[in-house]
């Protein structure tokens, strides 16, 4: 046996070596990167739940404000009709001779 060479035994053990801390290092790596694609599930999870909240909470609101602006379309409906009666029974009454006071602001 000569110095120059390395014993096989030494070569294989560190070629063994060598191949445990690879296989090591990527189990460890694949945990890890498991458990950051998980948490991302996770969060994407959360943030659809979310965005399905607020546009449930949109559309609810958007329902309320229709159903606002109907009814206040429907109440100045109203008053425009009975301005034009209170005018029209005014005009009659002053066709009578009866006095009606100035309206109060």
């Amino acid at each position: 046996m000569t110095e120059e060479t390395v014993p096989w035994w030494m070569a294989g053990g560190l070629a063994a070596f060598w191949v445990a801390r690879e296989t090591w290092g990527a189990l460890l790596s694949r945990r890890k990167e498991r458990t950051e694609t998980d948490a991302n599930v996770d969060l994407l999870n959360g943030l659809v739940q979310r965005v399905k909240s607020l546009e449930e909470s949109q559309a609810a609101t958007t329902m309320q404000l229709a159903e606002e602006i109907k009814l206040r379309m429907t109440a100045q409906e109203e008053a425009h009709r009975l301005r034009l009666r209170v005018m029209s029974l005014e005009s009659a009454m002053r066709q009578v001779g009866a006095v009606i006071p100035p309206e109060m602001p």
